[in-house]
């Protein structure tokens, strides 16, 4: 198995994945480079897409987006079988109740935070919603550190500080733009969600999507920090898959029992 979180051998990918009953796969850096399936993901997700859920840190991306992609490649999924981070996180800020809220993300998903009934406030806010925004800027920085300076609450997609792009670049991650903002506040005394992975709470839904057991599941990822020890912390077998490292996808493959 993954423990210790090297790259497995062909023996412990059979070990591991021949007695599974359903399968967890990251997306970003295992599953996709750039929102691009790699074809070892795409022919996996095909044979498997029934008992497979996605469990991702994504907060850029909505469940449409996803779907549409795996629709392109032939995957026919349940949108219940792809959780967000993103997602998950504006959905935690909507069950706060009528408060103001700042969202620092993308245009798309400050979207779908007005359409889940949460009322935006880009200067003053009861609750501050922390996601991948490629538009974070001096300003937004200085708005959300005074907000909690003044005791907003904190929810975090994710901590992750990067995921693997294209030709190796590297992308800055919602943990990066934390950092930012605790070199401002001092986190330890804010009220800090962080929703995704390595958290449970992301594993678990899956979980009751699949109506499996974390015991009978497998999590591939390419994080070792957040896929692999957030997973095992459940006792979920996990298994070590890079985008660019093929080979883990493909002998699964041949050893899962259709």
């Amino acid at each position: 198995m993954a423990h210790g979180f090297l790259p497995a051998s062909s023996a412990e990918i059979a070990c591991v994945t021949q007695s599974a009953l359903g399968f967890l796969l990251d997306w970003d850096g295992c599953c996709a480079i750039d929102n691009v399936l790699t074809d070892a993901a795409a022919a996996f997700l095909r044979a498997h897409q029934a008992r497979t859920a996605i469990v991702s840190n994504n907060s850029s991306n909505t469940v449409d987006d996803f779907l549409e992609i795996l629709s392109d490649a032939g995957i026919v999924m349940p949108r219940e079988q792809v959780i967000l981070a993103g997602v998950e996180a504006i959905d935690r800020a909507a069950k706060a109740g009528q408060v103001d809220v700042m969202v620092l993300a993308h245009p798309r998903m400050r979207a779908v935070a007005r359409n889940a009934g949460i009322r935006l406030n880009r200067d003053e806010a009861d609750v501050v919603v922390l996601l991948r925004d490629t538009r974070f800027s001096y300003s937004r920085l200085e708005r959300a550190a005074n907000a909690l300076r003044k005791g907003a609450r904190l929810i975090v997609a994710n901590p992750d500080l990067t995921h693997p792009g294209a030709e190796g670049r590297i992308k800055p991650e919602t943990g990066a733009l934390l950092s930012a903002l605790g070199s401002c506040v001092n986190l330890d005394a804010v009220e800090m969600e962080i929703v995704g992975k390595p958290k449970p709470g992301l594993y678990l839904k899956a979980c009751r999507a699949l109506n499996l057991e974390p015991e009978s599941v497998v999590m591939m990822g390419d994080n070792p920090a957040t896929d692999l020890a957030g997973a095992e912390a459940l006792g979920m077998k996990s298994l070590l898959v890079r985008a660019g490292e093929p080979g883990v996808l493909e002998a699964a493959l041949q050893e899962i029992d259709v």
